[in-house]
């Protein structure tokens, strides 16, 4: 814990109370350089609130450059949660808006030194390599892989271009994950002996049109909305972490 990122955060603007206490739990895990890294289920608790609204008002912190949010962390094959820095070393002008302290406190470090990847407990410094760029979210991948039931780390390049072959078909017909999820449902009823796989799901696509029902819109797994499915909170629970 670093008081100076405590007695920071006290003198932020944010949005709005909540947000003021998410970052308030963000600087109480942060070290003297503003890293920390407690998991998103930990800050929930922290600041009463449930883990999506707490990924809710980190994204409105970054927007406001508040915080920085660096690469997910991976254990044993699954995302376990970010590494994050309270930006203790910017100050408020007088509209209350950030910006960069150019004298009398230490420059920034450099993406290359941001922040580690070890668990919370754990409070020593060690940076990482340079931080990998973000990947585009793309649904229709995650959702292909949440409905077979396949763990993404560990696909081979083989593997990989099967699922893009069977996905590429899909787009091509303008396949959305809902109709992932249903058709993926109309397929166990209809095989239900058979394994789901994505090149048995685009081979079979055209007779696969849920009849007589509603197609589902949450995840199977966590009961999120499809339409605002969340993999962190995804994670958490297939964990047991809620």
């Amino acid at each position: 814990m670093s008081i100076d990122a405590l007695n920071w955060a006290w003198e932020q603007d944010c949005p709005n109370p909540t947000a003021k206490l998410v970052l308030m739990a963000l600087a109480d895990h942060a070290n003297a350089d503003g890293e920390c890294w407690p998991s998103m289920l930990k800050i929930a608790r922290r600041s009463g609130i449930t883990p999506r609204q707490v990924s809710t008002h980190i994204t409105r912190l970054v927007e406001l450059g508040l915080v920085e949010k660096a690469g997910r962390r991976r254990h044993a094959g699954q995302y376990r949660g970010w590494d994050y820095r309270v930006n203790i070393h910017r100050k408020q002008n007088t509209t209350g808006s950030t910006l960069p302290v150019t004298s009398g406190s230490p420059a920034s470090p450099p993406p290359e030194a941001r922040f580690r990847s070890e668990p919370s407990e754990n409070h020593q410094v060690e940076p990482l390599a340079a931080t990998p760029r973000q990947k585009k979210v793309d649904e229709l991948w995650d959702t292909m892989l949440r409905i077979c039931r396949i763990d993404g780390s560990t696909l081979t390049g083989s593997e990989r271009g099967r699922i893009n072959k069977a996905l590429k078909e899909l787009r091509a017909v303008g396949a959305t994950p809902l109709e992932l999820e249903g058709r993926a449902t109309a397929y166990r009823d209809k095989y239900p002996d058979a394994a789901l796989t994505p090149t048995a799901l685009s081979s079979n696509w055209s007779s696969l049109t849920p009849k007589g029902r509603q197609v589902k819109d949450k995840c199977d797994l966590c009961n999120q909305r499809l339409t605002n499915h969340d993999p962190d909170i995804c994670n958490i629970i297939q964990n047991g972490g809620i």
